[in-house]
C-alpha cells in the first residue's frame, strides 16, 4: 500500500504540484518556510481529514482561493479530497462520493513524526487515545461504527447531565452506552496487549538505557462495574456537566524505572520514544494484516546523532514502508538506503523531482 500519485492544488504556498512517488523513500528537501512541510500535510489531510499544523482551513488553504484540492493514487485506488473556505468537504474515491473520512482512512494509514505528534508522550491522554485507536480501527472493521455509538450516547447523556435530569432519565441510556464502552474496552484491551512487545522490542533498541513499562487504563476501575460506577458518581456529575468514567477517559500510562517517562527523559530521547511507539503499530500491522504504513518524517535529523539516526532509518525501510521525510540539506539523509529514493527540492512552493 503506497501512494504513487499526488497531486496538490492550491494548498498552503503550492499552487499546483503533480508529484510522482517512489514505493520505498521520498525525501523532500528545501530551506525553512519553503514548503517542503507542506507536502507531509497535504497526505495527513488526505488521511486524517484534518491539517497537524492549524485545526483552521482557511490557513490551509492558499491565500485568496477559495478551496484546495488533493488527489492520490494508492495502488489501484484514485482518492479525492477538497476543503473549501465555508467549511465544505468533499470525499471521492474512484470517482464515487464517499460521506466518511473513515474510508479514505482505511485505504491511507499514515502516521506522523513530527514536533506536533510528541503529545503521545508529555502530552494529554487524548493523545494516546488516538494512537491507541489508530491502531485498533485499522485492525477491527466494528470498532468505528462502536466508537460513533458510544460518543453519540455520551453526547445525550451530557446534555441530560447539564439540565440535571433525574437519574432513571439517564439509565435509560446508561445500558447501552455500557454495552458500547465494553466493546470498546475489549478491543482496545486485545490490541494492546499485542502490541506492546513490539513496542519494547524497538525500545531496548533505541533507548537501552531505560527499562520501559506500558499500562492500559480502561477510564474506569476495571475492578467494579462501569453502571455501578456511573451510578455511584452521578450527584458529582451533575455539578460538573459531564460524565467521569468510560472509554472517553483511557489513557496509556508510560513509565521507566526511573519514573514518569515524560519527566525523565531528554527531547532527543523522547523523539525516539514516539518513533519506537508508531513504529511498533507499523510493524504489527504488517506482520498480523500485512497493512504497510505510510511515515510521514519531518525534519529527520533534528536532534538525534549519527548513530541514532541510521538505526532510525534502518527501522523506517522494513516492512514494506513507505516514507517521506524533510530535510534542509541532502547531507542530513545519512542512514538512509537511497538506491531507490525519489528526491524533490522544494522553493517558494515549486516543486522539482531531482
Amino acid at each position: 500500500m503506497a501512494i504513487s500519485t499526488l497531486q496538490v492544488t492550491q494548498f498552503r504556498n503550492i499552487a499546483q504540484s503533480r508529484m510522482q512517488f517512489s514505493s520505498g523513500l521520498n525525501a523532500i528537501v528545501g530551506d525553512n518556510g519553503s514548503g517542503k512541510t507542506s507536502v507531509l500535510e497535504a497526505i495527513y489531510l488526505l488521511g486524517f481529514g484534518r491539517s497537524f499544523r492549524s485545526p483552521r482551513i482557511r490557513r490551509v488553504i492558499q491565500h485568496e482561493q477559495s478551496e484546495l484540492v488533493l488527489f492520490a493514487q494508492i495502488n489501484h485506488d484514485r482518492i479525492g479530497l477538497s476543503k473549501q473556505l465555508t467549511g465544505e468537504t468533499q470525499l471521492r474515491i474512484n470517482g464515487e462520493t464517499v460521506k466518511t473520512q473513515a474510508a479514505l482512512s482505511k485505504l491511507l494509514p499514515v502516521q506522523l513524526i513530527h514536533p506536533e505528534g510528541y503529545g503521545i508522550v508529555n502530552g494529554s491522554p487524548r493523545y494516546r487515545r488516538a494512537f491507541l485507536d489508530w491502531g485498533v480501527f485499522h485492525q477491527e472493521q466494528s470498532f468505528q461504527e462502536v466508537t460513533h455509538r458510544y460518543k453519540r450516547l455520551l453526547k445525550q447523556r451530557n446534555a441530560l447531565l447539564k439540565r440535571r435530569a433525574k437519574f432513571r432519565e439517564l439509565q435509560i441510556w446508561d445500558r447501552e452506552l455500557v454495552i458500547q464502552a465494553e466493546q470498546i474496552r475489549a478491543m482496545r484491551q486485545d490490541y494492546f496487549a499485542e502490541l506492546v512487545p513490539e513496542i519494547l522490542a524497538i525500545t531496548h533498541d533505541f533507548l537501552p538505557e531505560y527499562q520501559f513499562q506500558f499500562e492500559l487504563y480502561d477510564g474506569w476501575n476495571s475492578e467494579n462495574k462501569l453502571a455501578d460506577i456511573l451510578e455511584e458518581n452521578y450527584p458529582r456529575e451533575c455539578q460538573m456537566g459531564f460524565t467521569l468514567a468510560g472509554p472517553h477517559k483511557a489513557d496509556i500510562r508510560i513509565k521507566t524505572d526511573q519514573g514518569n517517562a515524560a519527566e525523565c527523559i531528554s527531547r532527543g530521547q523522547l523523539k525516539l520514544l514516539v518513533c519506537a511507539l508508531l513504529l511498533a503499530q507499523g510493524q504489527y500491522a504488517y506482520r498480523v494484516l500485512s497493512k504497510p504504513t505510510i511515515y510521514l518524517i519531518d525534519d529527520f535529523a533534528a536532534e538525534l546523532d549519527p548513530n541514532k539516526r541510521a538505526l532510525l532509518a534502518g527501522y523506517l525501510q522494513r516492512n514494506n514502508a513507505q516514507v517521506f521525510i524533510t530535510a534542509i540539506e541532502q547531507k542530513m539523509l545519512e542512514g538512509f538506503n537511497l538506491t531507490d529514493c525519489h528526491l524533490f527540492h522544494v522553493k517558494q512552493g515549486d516543486i522539482t523531482q531531482q
